[in-house]
């Protein structure tokens, strides 16, 4: 992105930002009318998803079209490191790896995914990035159509209409106009735009529903397993959310003595080991990389936050009308609804277990599931509006048209729908700093690190710009702000070899632990060690100094290539 342009390249820099918004949110709903009439007309449910995936293309481009960065660059931690882990990988290191050298991934699909995308080129990684979170929401929206169109035995499946308005619900309906106000925030923004690589576990959870719901043997079985691995790989915590809704849905069937009881039994039993067996190294490497059962304040509910009101009353309609989807699903008594509804009741059962692990300091990814279960709400609420819009067709002769229903219930959601409120200068924190350009030092010192470096050094230093080097500058650090790796204190004490050792004996010897080719400096990181000075480290002979930006007496960021040091 050029620093005035967006991620099209068009020049934003004398943009009315609150103005376009502004216009943008008024145009919305005589548009969505407009939709609504011509869908009267042509009467197809193709046209209606098509209408879905516009909307959520709108509030896409909304957002990102005033930005001179990639959203949340930055600016969110976890957006810069997520780029991070693309930008190594697609320099050629292994997807099993994070920026930060040696450090194990627990989020090993999306780098692999982006880095194949782009052609390994950490260059197009960059310009693909902003269109990564339109293309994610439009897979959501397609595959939660074509995942809920499973047939069951008799033939029979979910009409598409009632499928277009789940996916509507679940991604324009999904959040509502206070939630900026509160702890969780926006779901659609915290998740396509913030996390598209934890959205990407979105896109397979109804593929994975669709193929569950069609097991008829045990090589289907197997391929389900397999599947839910996958989810697995993109994003753990998701699959662990569906292992729970499967459990669920084997325990309901046996309560309420279904005669393919034993069968939902079996599949549920084969398809969770399956997973179990091939994910345990990944499971492993999960364990050994990072302290996950570690207590800490910080994993434990916010006081302020009603945790049992938060995905419930706080919803308000539209928790009601997702409790009559669920209710109206598992009645149908088809495989997919009651595999659905099993998926809801699970979400929630893991939102009530939070309370104890509360307790047990130990409730980690709080986000995570609510946002997994506001989608869920959601999308079942898409499923209880179809119904009662069947209901009142009964009693209205104009409603009994499948797509006079669609239109009516959209008119009747229009003003909840995403497109028609969203304010992102106001709604989103990330939208703010986003607005303006990577700073001019920072740009710089990361295009040299991708353009003039060695792929293979690892860059020590300032951990402020080790976040840059790893998103911009497609290179490895040693340490990163975000999830430490377990040696940090081995880290630290190199690092402070590398820095203040006057000896290049030992500076390097030290360097060559981690592959340290690259040193960046910076006043705050100066500041740390007394007596320590520019013009001391450059007086070193194995310190050269390739970079640097600002003033030596005041806030500077300089880059030294470590002479003769050892790569990996």
């Amino acid at each position: 992105m050029s620093p005035v342009g967006n991620a099209l390249g068009i020049d934003v820099g004398g943009l009315d930002v609150p103005g376009f918004v502004a216009a943008c949110r008024a145009l919305f709903p005589p548009l969505a009318i407009l939709c609504v009439l011509l869908l009267l007309r042509i009467r197809r449910a193709g046209f209606l998803l098509a209408c879905v995936l516009l909307a959520n293309a709108w509030v896409w481009w909304v957002t990102v079209h005033p930005l001179q960065r990639i959203y949340g660059l930055g600016v969110s931690r976890d957006r810069t490191i997520n780029l991070a882990w693309c930008q190594v990988v697609a320099a050629g290191h292994s997807p099993i790896r994070t920026h930060q050298v040696g450090q194990l991934h627990f989020e090993p699909f999306w780098g692999l995914l982006v880095a194949t995308l782009s052609g390994f080129s950490p260059d197009r990684v960059l310009r693909l990035y902003p269109f990564l979170p339109l293309v994610v929401v439009g897979a959501f929206v397609l595959s939660l159509y074509w995942g809920l169109g499973a047939r069951s035995e008799d033939g029979s499946s979910w009409s598409p209409w009632e499928r277009v308005l789940v996916a509507g619900f679940a991604t324009l309906l999904s959040s509502a106009p206070m939630d900026f106000t509160g702890i969780y925030r926006v779901p659609w923004a915290m998740t396509f735009l913030l996390k598209p690589n934890h959205a990407l576990g979105l896109v397979l959870f109804p593929l994975v529903l669709r193929a569950f719901a069609g097991i008829r043997s045990w090589r289907g079985r197997i391929g389900v397993g397999l599947l839910v691995q996958l989810l697995g790989w993109a994003f753990v915590l998701h699959m662990a959310y569906v292992c729970v809704g499967l459990v669920l849905f084997a325990a309901a069937s046996l309560l309420e003595r279904r005669r393919e009881a034993l069968r939902d039994l079996l599949d549920v039993a084969v398809v969770i080991g399956v997973n179990a067996l091939v994910v345990s190294p990944y499971l492993v490497m999960l364990a050994l990389g990072y302290a996950f059962l570690t207590p800490s304040a910080f994993q434990t509910i916010a006081v302020t936050s009603p945790h049992l009101l938060e995905t419930t009353l706080r919803l308000g309609p539209l928790f009601l009308l997702g409790l009559w989807g669920v209710r109206v699903a598992w009645r149908r008594g088809d495989r997919i609804g009651r595999i659905w509804s099993a998926q809801v009741v699970g979400a929630f059962a893991i939102w009530f277990l939070y309370l104890g692990l509360s307790h047990l300091q130990l409730a980690r990814e709080r986000d995570e599931i609510y946002y997994w279960l506001r989608f869920l709400v959601a999308a079942s609420a898409g499923l209880g509006a179809w119904d009662l819009a069947g209901r009142c067709g009964t009693r209205v002769a104009a409603l009994r048209p499948a797509a006079a229903r669609a239109a009516a219930v959209a008119l009747v959601v229009l003003p909840f729908l995403l497109p028609t409120w969203w304010d992102p200068a106001r709604m989103d924190a990330y939208f703010g700093e986003s607005v303006t350009p990577v700073p001019e030092a920072i740009r710089r010192a990361t295009d040299f690190l991708r353009h003039g470096t060695d792929p293979r050094s690892v860059l020590a230093g300032d951990r402020e710009f080790a976040r840059w080097a790893g998103a911009l500058g497609a290179r490895r650090v040693l340490h990163a702000i975000g999830h430490g790796p377990k040696d940090e204190p081995t880290r630290v004490q190199v690092e402070d070899v590398v820095v203040s050792e006057d000896d290049p004996t030992i500076a390097r010897a030290a360097a060559a632990r981690y592959g340290i080719g690259y040193l960046a400096m910076t006043q705050a990181l100066l500041r740390r060690y007394p007596g320590l000075s520019l013009e001391r480290i450059e007086a070193r002979p194995h310190m050269k100094r390739v970079f640097f930006a600002g003033d030596p007496k005041g806030e500077f960021l300089a880059l030294y290539r470590v002479e003769g040091a050892a790569l990996r």
